[in-house]
């Protein structure tokens, strides 16, 4: 497998993990000391078992399925470092309600360390309204 390869087969691997709500699965390509911008607060998520809560809380606010996948999912790779970028979709769909979508922007850098790839860095954010501060969750591409 090529360097682009094992970076999309960490996609498929953390789109699953979510599906099925397996953290572990989740967690597998995140590095010890990550830096992680998340949607909510705090500014910084810093260190694995941070990112770990964040991503746990989100699993066990939905009672229902989560879908996550980036449909146009792009990759630069140098040496050991890979930089990744792409409108995360999400889609939750909880019991005996309509289904929830967004589309948020993200931007991951991974590094090979000891011949793995590992997310060391991530930002995610929404777009927002310039005169209410408000989240603009319902934007589609």
């Amino acid at each position: 497998m090529n360097a682009e390869q094992e970076i999309r087969q960490i996609y498929a691997d953390w789109f699953q993990g979510t599906a099925a709500k397996d953290i572990d699965a989740v967690m597998a390509h995140i590095a010890p000391n990550v830096v992680s911008y998340e949607h909510d607060a705090p500014l910084q998520y810093t260190g694995i078992d941070a990112v770990r809560d964040v991503c746990q809380r989100g699993f066990d606010v939905s009672t229902g399925q989560i879908q996550w996948d980036i449909p146009d999912l792009q990759i630069l790779i140098r040496d050991d470092l890979a930089f990744t970028w792409g409108l995360n979709h999400m889609q939750v769909q909880e019991p005996g309600r309509e289904k929830i979508e967004s589309y948020s922007r993200g931007t991951r850098i991974f590094q090979k360390i000891d011949g793995q790839w590992q997310m060391i860095h991530q930002h995610v954010s929404y777009p927002y309204d310039i005169e209410t501060g408000e989240a603009k969750t319902e934007l589609k591409p």
